[in-house]
């Protein structure tokens, strides 16, 4: 060996099989934080079966509060994904299948054992029609992207929206609500979903566009807060902001067509 020549320092594989072996750890790490949003998923598809399963024992309160439970994990697994940049086809689909069972199926059957089944075909067609609207709402809103709104009032609201009414019903009262407001709410709720009228996005929301949050929102929680210091049953101050969301879709078309058509024609009218 020439004596110029510099000694090399000695690697041991070993060495670069740990490189290696960490670059792995390190990819699959981030492919298993990847996947933390569709286990909020799976929590949101396993409170909707939980609450099917308590329907069926007669434990109509439980069962109420999964379909709550249902809502946070609904809430967590969105944001998740939009934080950890992991939103997909699949995570959409799965998503969707979840939210049917939640908040289309098990708030559906839980008033059915409420006090549907009572009137016959008639609850059977009205407990068969709010899932499937459901189900058309969210195969439209899987094709469809529109940017600060929904068409139609989400499923997660109007399924919130059914079990905290029956859990209020249950807690307030001995006796059911009557006979007719359940199906109404139910066929409403249900034609609203698969209705065209724009409600605002406000997990989506842009500056400068789209409905903002805090004026409408915040009124609302302010009272709501002002009646549960006062005293108020805390169901019946979660039904507020879910019911106001749930008129806001047709009061703003309302208002817009009172800024197209009305408000032109009164000012054609004083001028004359």
């Amino acid at each position: 060996m020439n004596e110029n020549t510099v000694m090399q320092p000695h690697r041991p594989r070993w060495r670069v099989r740990t490189v290696r072996g960490g670059k792995w750890i390190r990819e699959r790490g981030q492919k298993g934080l990847s996947s933390l949003p569709h286990l909020f998923t799976l929590a949101n598809l396993s409170f909707g079966i939980g609450s099917l399963l308590l329907t069926m024992d007669g434990q109509w309160r439980a069962a109420s509060l999964m379909v709550v439970g249902s809502l946070v994990a609904d809430g967590l697994d969105g944001r998740l994904a939009r934080l950890m940049k992991a939103e997909g086809a699949f995570g959409r689909e799965l998503d969707s299948l979840a939210d049917v069972v939640a908040f289309g199926v098990a708030p559906a059957v839980l008033l059915y054992q409420m006090g549907l089944r009572e009137l016959g075909y008639l609850g059977l067609a009205v407990t068969l029609f709010f899932p499937l609207c459901g189900a058309l709402r969210l195969a439209r809103f899987n094709i469809l992207t529109n940017e600060g709104y929904f068409l139609g009032v989400p499923i997660t609201a109007a399924g919130t929206l059914l079990s905290t009414m029956a859990f209020y019903f249950l807690q307030e009262t001995t006796a059911p609500p009557p006979p007719h407001v359940i199906p109404s709410v139910m066929v409403i709720l249900g034609y609203l979903m698969t209705s065209s009228i724009p409600y605002p996005d406000f997990k989506k929301r842009r500056k400068g566009a789209g409905i903002q949050f805090w004026p409408i929102v915040g009124p609302v929680l302010a009272l709501a807060a002002l009646l549960f210091a006062a005293g108020w049953n805390p169901w019946a101050v979660i039904l507020m902001p879910l019911t106001a969301y749930v008129v806001l879709g047709p009061w703003l078309v309302v208002l817009r067509k009172w800024d197209e058509k009305v408000q032109p024609w009164l000012a054609d009218v004083t001028r004359r």
